[in-house]
């Protein structure tokens, strides 16, 4: 009974229904349902702009009416479309473009990162020859000009290092001329 007593009753702002309040809340106490607070902040904290990219009517919540610009994502990627603050220049194409200073790009598009990659790809020991087939380079044999089974070619490493694969380091052998090029370093060599 004493904290009905303490309790006061106060109206909603939207709806204004008599609420009893406990005395804690009362200061605090705007709306009676979140449905309420949601109807009231639509109809009077709610500002309409016009978005600069289509100029369609749009509307935001108060405080962001210093801030809102565009009406949807489509707009803000429109508006933001060749904006940023410091130049790059492309090291594949040498074309300038802008784009935030915490980003460090290298390429100005993704095509130009994947023509470098082709240009510049070191493949590792297990993906020599698959690299090499993918670019057409196992054509024939570099030694004697063997070309009529290109599958069977092999891939040699002239420093005998399998971790070194730079491209000048790569030879295309047939079977017979990279088996005769290994038992070169074999103490038994050639057994007649």
């Amino acid at each position: 009974m004493t904290r009905q007593i303490l309790s006061k009753y106060k109206p909603c702002l939207h709806c204004s229904k008599e609420v009893l309040i406990p005395p804690y809340r009362f200061e605090l106490f705007k709306f009676c349902s979140r449905s309420c607070s949601y109807h009231y902040k639509e109809k009077h904290e709610k500002v309409h702009l016009n978005c600069i990219i289509c100029t369609k009517d749009f509307t935001v919540v108060a405080n962001r009416v210093k801030t809102a610009k565009y009406c949807s994502k489509k707009c803000y990627t429109k508006g933001m479309t060749g904006k940023g603050s410091i130049k790059h220049k492309c090291h594949h194409c040498d074309k300038e473009f802008l784009d935030s200073p915490s980003v460090k790009r290298k390429y100005c598009s993704i095509a130009c990162t994947n023509k470098t990659k082709k240009e510049t790809f070191k493949p590792s020991f297990t993906t020599v020859r698959k690299a090499m087939i993918a670019r057409g380079l196992l054509i024939k044999c570099e030694r004697c000009g063997f070309d009529e089974f290109p599958q069977i070619l092999g891939v040699h490493h002239k420093d005998r290092n399998r971790n070194n694969n730079e491209m000048v380091n790569l030879e295309v052998l047939c079977p017979n001329c990279h088996s005769m090029e290994h038992m070169k370093h074999t103490p038994h060599r050639f057994k007649e």
